[in-house]
């Protein structure tokens, strides 16, 4: 898990500075921001996903409560991120640094499911 945190944070990277380069640092911004409001509360499910692994028996319970905390979590910043910079956020950039972030763990799972076929 922390192999795809690691994973999603260079991505923002990239993203974060294509978009610097193709439209200017509020770009660059609102791309960071953006992936960060998915990014934290995916290091905040690990966490707990880590407080779990002891507990075996605990373990689908802690899953289920680590993904709704992150689903939460990603809203509550989502709408703090919108309600401090809603006059200064570049809204497309904004969502390719979320949609990075979110969707990079579907790829990585596609790329392990067709591995060696």
């Amino acid at each position: 898990m922390t192999k795809i945190l690691i994973l999603q944070l260079a991505a923002l990277a990239v993203v974060a500075l294509l978009c610097l380069l193709v439209s200017g640092l509020p770009a660059f911004w609102s791309a960071w921001l953006g992936g960060l409001c998915y990014l934290l509360p995916s290091a905040a499910a690990v966490l707990l996903l880590r407080l779990f692994k002891p507990h075996p028996a605990w373990a689908g319970k802690g899953f289920l409560l680590g993904e709704g905390l992150k689903v939460m979590l990603s809203l509550v910043l989502m709408l703090v991120v919108f309600a401090i910079w809603h006059e200064t956020l570049v809204f497309i950039p904004f969502l390719l640094g979320l949609f990075t972030v979110s969707h990079l763990v579907f790829l990585a799972f596609l790329r392990v499911q067709h591995y060696g076929k």
